[in-house]
């Protein structure tokens, strides 16, 4: 048998499986259970949360024969068996970035009037519909109001500004949100205990905050990782993986940017990329870390939402208390702007060497805060007499002295040219 992705072997096939998306799991068990099942949905987000996984379960419970009272499939009936392996005839998953012309939906809107085949329900899946063109939609616009009372059409979208305004009336909107980093690190725990490799939890940190909140990223970097161990791995392995170079050495880069201890910070710059780093995945590290610092620069209450686990959250408390906010708003610019000009300019690790010292070189800035208190306690001095305060000694205006025209000698005239 071939191998088959973690992606496609973990995939959910009930709703109680689903992580995260609870909103949309509750509205569309609800559907099932009073029948009010309209004839088209709309599913955006961004990529990797869920959205083609939950129509596939939405297909299974429309036409599951055993479900009864049970909002869930059963995923055991030959109509959900049919749908899980792609033998279903009733539910028909299209690719509208490579099926995006007229002719697509013209031939579209013949299938939908043939009759189901054994299902009660037929379900097209549109994955990418944001790819139709103007006149496929256009095409489309009279099947999508009055379809078939058999068929229910499901859009998958990762862009839904570009819907056209008469498409967004005619369906149910879903928004899927990105994955909570908690969310993320509970079900790759999940994994790792049915694939049997091991991974401590500043690695599962790590592949969760790369992930940004994309469950099918998270998935895809740790079967790098499982394949590259040899039956557990660590933060460091992960952070080569991912191109960081050693997770080491950026704790150490990190200390000494907080330091301001520039010959440091050049020799873990050259360290990194001696190591092969990539240089813009480094700047996305410490835009992160340093964006964690200012939440818990904000309040120390918002730890829970900073993305590192909980032996990095501690290590960031004791970082936060040693900087001020507004070097750490610093910092953060500091790195985009770095980021954009390797862009824009290449010399990767010029531009990174510079922006880091940069942050080194700079003074801390004096608060707000103080500059406003100081003002008020000027203000009061003066208010109360104990500061006088003399104007300005203006000196008096004096007249230019008028320029007396010459006069150009009668002799003079005489012998000048004509």
């Amino acid at each position: 048998m071939s191998y088959v992705a973690l992606s496609r072997k973990w995939r959910p096939q009930r709703f109680q499986d689903v992580v995260g998306q609870t909103h949309v799991v509750r509205t569309l068990q609800n559907v099932l259970r009073t029948g009010r099942v309209h004839h088209a949905y709309l599913f955006s987000g961004p990529r990797g949360v869920g959205k083609t996984t939950m129509a596939r379960i939405f297909a299974k419970a429309l036409n599951c024969t055993e479900r009864g009272d049970d909002p869930d499939p059963c995923d055991k009936c030959d109509s959900c068996e049919a749908i899980r392996t792609g033998r279903s005839l009733d539910v028909v998953e299209i690719d509208a970035a490579s099926n995006n012309g007229v002719d697509d939906i013209r031939e579209l809107r013949e299938n939908v009037k043939l009759g189901t085949v054994s299902s009660e329900y037929r379900v097209y899946v549109i994955d990418e519909a944001h790819m139709l063109s103007t006149a496929a939609w256009n095409a489309f616009l009279k099947t999508l109001e009055e379809p078939p009372p058999h068929v229910i059409f499901v859009f998958a979208s990762t862009e839904k500004d570009r819907f056209p305004p008469t498409i967004l009336s005619r369906c149910q909107q879903f928004e899927f949100h990105r994955m909570a980093h908690a969310e993320i690190i509970g079900r790759l725990k999940e994994l790792l205990g049915s694939e049997e490799v091991e991974l401590d939890d500043d690695a599962l940190g790590l592949i969760a905050q790369q992930s940004e909140g994309c469950m099918r990223d998270a998935q895809s970097i740790l079967e790098q990782i499982i394949v590259y161990s040899d039956g557990s791995a660590t933060a460091d392995d992960v952070s080569r993986i991912l191109g960081f170079g050693s997770a080491y050495v950026m704790d150490l880069l990190i200390e000494a940017l907080i330091a301001r201890d520039a010959p440091a910070t050049v020799q873990c710059v050259q360290d990194l990329v001696g190591q092969g780093a990539d240089v813009t995945q480094c700047l996305r590290y410490l835009v992160g870390h340093f964006q964690g610092l200012m939440r818990l620069k904000v309040h120390p209450d918002l730890v829970a939402t900073v993305q590192a686990s909980e032996t990095m959250q501690e290590q960031m408390r004791a970082q936060a208390e040693r900087l001020e906010r507004e070097r750490v708003q610093w910092a953060i610019r500091t790195l985009m702007h770095a980021e954009r000009d390797i862009k824009t300019l290449g010399y990767d690790a010029y531009n990174f060497e510079l922006a880091l010292l940069d942050i080194c070189h700079t003074e801390d800035p004096i608060p707000l805060e103080a500059v406003v208190s100081h003002l008020q306690e000027i203000e009061a001095r003066v208010e109360s007499g104990a500061v006088q305060m003399q104007p300005a000694a203006v000196a008096p205006p004096t007249a230019a002295p008028r320029s007396t025209p010459t006069r150009t000698p009668p002799q003079a005239r005489a012998e000048a040219p004509s």
